[in-house]
Formats: structure tokens, sequence, C-alpha cells
């Protein structure tokens, strides 16, 4: 039975106006080459540097920090100049002796003899016929040489050129190139028929038609598709991106304003050099200009705690503060101030109105955070209390303040599903929440519609609650197609097109149908019992063993297992999958508790929980698994029995548009069959009205540069035939209706 039972006059809860926002994080190349519109790879030369307190390994091409961290390193400089090549006679080497500044670690010696160097982006420039592109370098040479700038192709057509003449000290020389002709693959070429030594400082291509036709701004197909999302607010810069896997690569916001040319470059954990153009302020800017909140993220004081972190002291801490301080001061203070003048020397003299959250640190937690979250807090909030922010973990459950919280899911779509009702009876008194990244990643790295549709499920729950979930945002936002480190992602592109998957077109119709209140409502559904599988995994005499089949469900197991330290762990319906595709139950003992914990992705959810007593340093565990229940027994004595939950077939939330007067039904058809569901109220549905349906005919069905457009919602008008409403298999659908009371 499929019901809705509906009362759209009666209110539940408000609407929140910041409910769906966007997360941008330089990862996947979404930066250099993605959202900032720079067309040149390494235009600064110092991508071959390694970062402070690192080690290389050329064997591996990996770089090693100082707590022991390994990362790719695919761009060191003993290799080559990234991104560049010479031909035909010319010769280039970096050198660190004569840099453009005191930023710039490389400049780059070009002897061209007839020659060129040339630099093709981020897998091919792209060229459009009739299109502007400005171009500008930072070069110095002893002797007068002309160097001619060209766009040319794989097989050295040259589509557009203009020549200048390069003499003395380190100056900016800079011309606009129009294209001839269309080119998916084009290169930049600089070339010379001079003998004599040219050194580069700084390069910089950037097509004319930027978002706003800002000089050092934002792709406009991909800042199109973000806005299209109408998302309320933007979080920046990060992500892992803000803590760094070094107190060297960690995030500073000092090192993002004024001249690119003279910002610092940034090493990024995802494996590549950023040259920080697309910075804070660019950031702040693309707020004004979208007409949305922003929301900054600073380190505070600590590097990411899964890729073996460092604490900073108590004077680094305090550095890390002072980096957040200004920042706040750079966006809101007055010209008159050092940090206001800053921003009106780089083009904004008044403030920034549209700073409006701090999140302090990311993903941090316990009690290295705790401390450093409490002393940036208290003093952020009492020097600028307009500010609302957000807490990385649970502080409130330490005694600290907190005002709004920062959570996170990666997981199947089935576990984000049946999480719909995570939030459901949040007590008042609990700190405001923010779900700042979600995503279903197991099944799904290519983005399918079966992850939307878990998505979606789960956000249905969400708007039942915006009386205590106030924001969300999916992550990550961007990929560039040749350089993908993590998938799913929100938005795919190349350099020439760009495309949603099914997640995109989800949140695009759920931003666009908010309402402007919960109306009371309750779903009626069936739902199918949920069978586990796995294997079972545990530690016998030191050694992991691995006992049964992932494929498998019924089975049991009788071991001998290790204590360690009082504290005992044993995993069953274990896919044997690792980090973010991992899935398995864990009973673990410690302390005197036992528990069931379901760990799934990145995410966990707590299945039950107990007491248990035992010493020594072994124990015998039974576990028997059957379809969805599941028996436990340590030494004897059976400490668990439970059953999964149910997954129901169909999610659904209610909401009401009062300036239209409608009522707007979120309903998702979680299943392989087409339904039938039964709108039942008190007022009067009109038995007409509008539905538009996100679908396809399997699950993994998803969008491509090919295919751009095989999932994208689809709007048609209904009627309803004694209050009945056909919804489609494996769908998301918002139903928009009249009513009367």
């Amino acid at each position: 039975m499929y019901r809705i039972l509906v009362s759209p006059e009666k209110k539940t809860g408000e609407v929140s106006s910041s409910l769906y926002g966007i997360f941008f994080e330089d990862i996947n190349r979404a930066g250099d080459g993605g959202l900032y519109a720079e067309m040149l790879m390494n235009r600064a030369f110092d991508d071959g540097v390694i970062p402070q307190g690192c080690v290389y390994d050329g064997e591996t091409r990996t770089i090693t920090s100082p707590t022991g961290w390994v990362s790719a390193f695919p761009c060191a400089e003993t290799e080559g100049v990234y991104g560049w090549s010479a031909q035909n006679g010319a010769r280039m080497a970096l050198t660190e002796r004569d840099t453009l500044n005191d930023s710039r670690k490389r400049g780059l010696e070009i002897h061209f003899c007839g020659g060129a160097v040339l630099n093709r982006g981020f897998d091919g420039l792209f060229l459009k016929a009739g299109a502007a592109y400005r171009f500008y370098m930072f070069a110095k040479s002893e002797r007068p040489v002309e160097v001619t700038v060209s766009l040319v192709s794989a097989s050295s057509t040259v589509y557009a050129k203009q020549a200048v003449t390069v003499e003395g000290c380190f100056a900016k020389y800079e011309c606009v190139l129009k294209s001839g002709f269309d080119d998916r693959d084009a290169s930049l070429a600089l070339s010379s028929p001079s003998p004599d030594m040219v050194t580069l400082g700084f390069t910089s291509l950037f097509p004319v038609d930027t978002f706003m036709r800002r000089e050092n701004g934002l792709r406009k197909d991909l800042a199109e598709m973000l806005l299209a999302l109408k998302p309320a607010f933007l979080r920046f810069p990060g992500g892992c991106v803000v803590e760094g896997f070094s107190r060297e690569t960690a995030h500073r916001f000092e090192d993002t304003i004024g001249p690119v040319w003279e910002r610092k470059p940034h090493w990024l954990l995802w494996g590549y050099n950023s040259t920080s153009g697309l910075g804070f302020h660019e950031f702040l800017q693309f707020c004004e200009d979208a007409q949305i909140d922003a929301m900054y993220v600073c380190n505070c004081g600590m590097t990411c705690q899964a890729r073996r972190p460092d604490y900073f002291e108590d004077e680094l801490v305090e550095e890390m503060y002072l980096d957040a301080v200004h920042a706040i001061l750079y966006a809101t203070a007055s010209a008159q101030d050092p940090w206001g003048a800053k921003r009106a020397a780089n083009g904004h003299p008044e403030p920034f109105r549209c700073l409006k959250y701090l999140e302090i640190g990311n993903e941090n937690h316990g009690e290295e955070y705790h401390r450093r979250y409490r002393y940036f807090y208290e003093r952020l909030k009492a020097r600028f209390p307009q500010l609302v922010y957000i807490a990385t973990d649970h502080t409130e459950r330490a005694g600290l303040s907190a005002e709004m919280v920062d959570d996170h899911y990666y997981a199947d779509p089935v576990f984000l599903a049946l999480r719909h009702n995570q939030y459901e009876g949040t007590p008042g008194s609990a700190p405001d929440l923010y779900v700042g990244e979600y995503a279903a990643t197991i099944g799904c790295k290519s983005g399918t519609l079966y992850g939307a549709l878990g998505e979606a499920a789960f956000l249905t729950g969400i708007e039942k609650a915006q009386d205590k979930v106030k924001m969300t945002s999916y992550a990550p936002l961007l990929n560039h197609a040749s350089y993908t480190a993590w998938a799913p992602d929100l938005i795919h592109f190349n350099n020439r097109r760009c495309y949603g998957i099914p997640s995109y077109y989800m949140l695009k119709m759920f931003a666009e149908n908010r309402g402007s209140y919960v109306c009371e409502h309750q779903v009626i559904t069936d739902d199918d019992a949920r069978c586990g599988k796995g294997a079972f995994r545990y530690v016998s005499h030191g050694k992991t063993v691995t006992v049964g089949s992932p494929e498998q469900n019924s089975q049991s197991l009788m071991a001998e297992t290790d204590v360690i330290d009082g504290r005992m762990r044993v995993s069953f319906w274990d896919s044997c999958a690792e980090g973010e595709d991992q899935d398995h139950y864990d009973l673990i003992c410690e302390d005197g508790k036992s528990a069931v914990i379901h760990y799934n992705g990145w995410s966990e959810e707590v299945i039950c929980q107990g007491s248990i007593a035992f010493s020594g340093t072994s124990a015998q565990v039974a576990i028997h698994t059957c379809r969805d229940k599941f028996e436990i027994a340590v030494n004897g004595v059976m400490i668990h029995k439970a059953a999964l939950k149910a997954l129901p077939h169909m999610f659904a939330v209610c909401t009401v548009d009062e300036n239209a007067g409608v009522l707007l039904i979120k309903l998702v058809n979680l299943t392989q069959k087409d339904i039938s569901v039964e709108l039942v109220s008190e007022s009067r549905l009109s038995h007409k009205g509008v539905m538009t349906t996100l679908t396809a005919d399997s699950f993994q069905a998803g969008n491509s540069f090919d295919h751009p457009e095989t999932v994208v919602p689809v709007t048609e008008e209904i009627e309803l035939a004694e209050g009945i409403l056909r919804v489609p298999a494996r769908s998301v659908n918002i139903v928009t209706l009249s009513y009367a009371g």
C-alpha cells in the first residue's frame, strides 16, 4: 500500500532558506584549469618544487610528509618542466636564482634559437573561432629579444599570433589573441629567432569571456551550472585542502590575495599544485556576483587527521588564528583598516557583505580539536559576533559551545536512504546542523540514477527536519575528466564541455521547489527486508583471519579471538572492501560495553549497544547471520540479537508554497516497479497538476560527455483519477497541486 496523508494548511515547520548550497574544494583539478579559467598548466613554474619538509622518492614518484604520510608527486622538476615542452632546437631550464619575486620558487630560462616552447594546458587548450584570449607574461632579457606569442594546433598551424619585445628587468608583457579556428587540442607557443636568453617569471592565458567578464575570473559555463542549482551559499576552500598533509601545506588566507603572480603556490594533498589564483578575494567576489552567502573554512592548527596528523604547537596555532582574523577583516573591515585597505587595493573598496559563516577546521575531532576549537571560537565570537560559527565535531557533547555542527556522509544509496529520519526528533536545545558533505559513493562512482535516488530519499528526511538542519551541500562539486582523484562528482568537465550527473538534476529539482513551510503529512509505504551478506574477519593469535564468503548471507562463526588491552573486535557481513568502499558490521567490545556498528563508505551507524564483562587475552565468539538477522554470543553469553531495518519503497516530504498557493510533494520511488500512490487530504486537492520526474530504464543509468542528457528531468501535466498518483519506477518526482481548504 502506498498512501500519503497530507494536510496542506497545517504547518509543522519552517523552510530553511539556506538549505541547499554548494561546496567548492580544489580536488580533481577543480581550480586551475577548471572553475578558475586559467588555461596554462604550471603557469608559475613551481609545480615541481618539493613541499618544504617532505622527501621525494624518484622510483615511486611520491613525497613523504614529516609525519610519514605518502602522497603522489607526478611533476618532479628532475624529470623536466611540468606542463611545458621545447621544440625545434629551443632549450629551457628551471632556475631558482632569478625569480620574479619572493613567492615564486622558480623561473624558466629559455634559449629559443629559432625554436619554441609550448604549453598545451590541462589536456589541450580549447579554442573557439572568433573568441579572444588574454595572455600575459613577466619576462626579462639582458638584450632586446622579439618573442612571438602564438596559439597553434598540434601540427603547428598558427591560429593567432602577436610579437612583443622583451628587454631589461622583469616586466609584464600582454596581448589579446583572437583565434581564427576551433580546436580542442591546441597549445600556446612562445618562439623567437634569437639565441639570447629570456627568463620567464610568470605566465597566464585566460578567455576574455569569463563569468562576469572578470580578468582573473571563472569559467563561464561551469559558473552558470553552479548558479542553476540556485545555491544559498558557497563553502570554500575545503575540505581536506584546508588542513593539508603537513604544516607547510596547510591553507593560509594570506597566501591567496593580491596580484596572482605574487601569491604563494600551494601543494594540495590531492596530488597537484595550485597557484592560488582562485583565492579568498575571488571566492568573495563570486558570492557577491551570485548574491549568495559565503562560508569560509579556516585551519585551526592541525593537519588532516586521516593522514598522519601534525598538531601545531601554541605559537603556530596563534598564527593560524590570526590568519582567520585577518581573513574576516579583509572581507568586512572598512578601507581605513589595514586589511580593508588591502582589499581596496585589490579592487573592492567597500566591504564584502556576503561573508556570513566561518567553519573552524574540517573533519577535525577529538580532544586535540576541542582545545583548538575553543581557542578559536571564544575569541572570534567575541570579536566578530555577527558571524555564524560552525564546528566539525559535536563539541556540545564535550561541554563546549556550538552554534552549528557539520556532519558528513559518504556511503551507498541504501545507507543514505535509511538515514532519512536521522535527524527526526533532534532536541531543540541541540545546535543547528549543516550536512556539509554527502554523496552516494559505493557502486555509484560514475554518477548514477541509483545514487541520486538514495540521496533524494535522504534529503526528504532532511527537509522534514529543517527546524534543526539548516544547510546541506553535496561533495565533491567538480571533476576534470583527465584528473580524477575522487568519484562521484556533481559536475564533470573537460577543456570544452561539461555535464551534470543525475544527482545534479535531482538537487536542481529540490532547490527549485522549496515552498514556504513543511506541512503535516504521513507516508505509508510497503518495504523490503534487507538481506545482509559478507564474510567474517577477526584477529586470532596476532593474525587477521577472514572466513566465509563475501557473497554468502547465512553463515556462522565460532572462533577464539584476541582481546588486546581489554578490547575485542570482530567483523561480519564484511564485503572485504577497503577505504571508501568498505561495508561491514563490527562487534566492538571495550570498557565493559559492547556495540554493533555498521561501517559503510566513510559513514557509520550504531545498530545496537549493550554491556559485557570478560577478562583474559582471548574470548570465544559465536556469530550467526541469516538474511536480515544476526545473533552474537561471547563466552557462551548472548549479548546481541537484532534485525536490520527494512528498506521503504517510497520516501516523501510535503511543503506548501504560500505565494503560489500550491502543495509540493517531493516523492522518491526506490523500487524497480511503477507504483500507485493514493493522496488523502482534508483539503480539496486539485485533480490536475504538474509532475517533474527524473528516471531512466536502469539504476546504473548516467550521463556522459557524448550523452549529457540521458538522465534529466521531464515535466508534464498530470490528472489524478480518484486521488491516485502514478509514480514511475526508479524515480525522483516533484508533484505540484493546487488545493482549497
